[in-house]
């Protein structure tokens, strides 16, 4: 989960933290009419919590040009959230609902929808510090029938494991296989994007890649090394 802390007021004695906790920070939508899921944030603070939503559309995921752009012209909302806004008090639970508007897609869409709390009273007869911490759930608006492609290429001289699919994928416990009983295990774990690779990292000669993708489901892989 990928907490942000976004500011703080005067200098303290004890701080008062602004909490909160979501339910999920992956959200997998498709191109199909209506598509929608929720996400349950929590107040479990004792003080009330003052909370508003944050779009951004990520251009280019996983390349090198990656792009952050918030979406604010209503024009360009693609990847609707109600409410925008909420107040919870303690303890108690607030479903905001997802729902995109992208059809027919050629490669998957990625959305960053930031939970952002604001600043309301500090009941204290002190000096106090409010942290304010963001959390920020990652959305994949995907082809409905989409799917990653996973396959090891040589770019400059140099092994490397690519996405050639239309839909990301996230890929662990890799290891370099040159027999039955012979594998090591690689350095190599994290998400690719539909188009983009990433070094294997090490030396390694024949034999193949086994490997864990995770998707909406998860497959064990096993890719040769040519």
């Amino acid at each position: 989960m990928k907490r942000i802390i976004l500011g703080f007021l005067c200098l303290i004695a004890q701080p008062a933290l602004a909490a909160m906790s979501l339910d999920k920070i992956i959200v997998y939508l498709d191109d199909s009419p209506n598509a929608r899921d929720d996400i349950v944030v929590t107040n479990p603070d004792k003080e009330t919590l003052y909370l508003q939503t944050e779009i951004y559309r990520v251009d280019n995921p996983g390349l090198p040009n990656e792009q952050r752009v918030r979406v604010v012209d209503p024009k360009e909302f693609k990847l609707l959230v109600s409410p925008a806004k909420a107040v919870l008090t303690t303890g108690e639970q607030k479903r905001f609902r997802l729902m995109s508007l992208e059809r027919n897609l050629e490669r998957e869409k990625v959305y960053r929808v930031t939970f952002k709390p604001v600043v309301g009273k500090i009941k204290s007869d002190r000096s106090a510090l409010k942290i304010l911490v963001a959390y920020q759930a990652l959305i994949f608006v995907q082809p409905k029938d989409g799917g990653y492609k996973l396959e090891v290429e040589k770019q400059d001289d140099l092994w490397v494991l690519k996405n050639s699919g239309n839909i990301n994928v996230e890929v662990s416990d890799v290891q370099h296989c040159q027999s039955e009983a012979g594998c090591r295990p690689l350095e190599l774990t994290g998400r690719l994007y539909a188009g983009a690779s990433m070094p294997i990292g090490q030396e390694v000669v024949g034999g193949r890649l086994e490997l864990l993708a995770r998707g909406r489901e998860t497959e064990k892989l096993s890719l040769p090394l040519l």
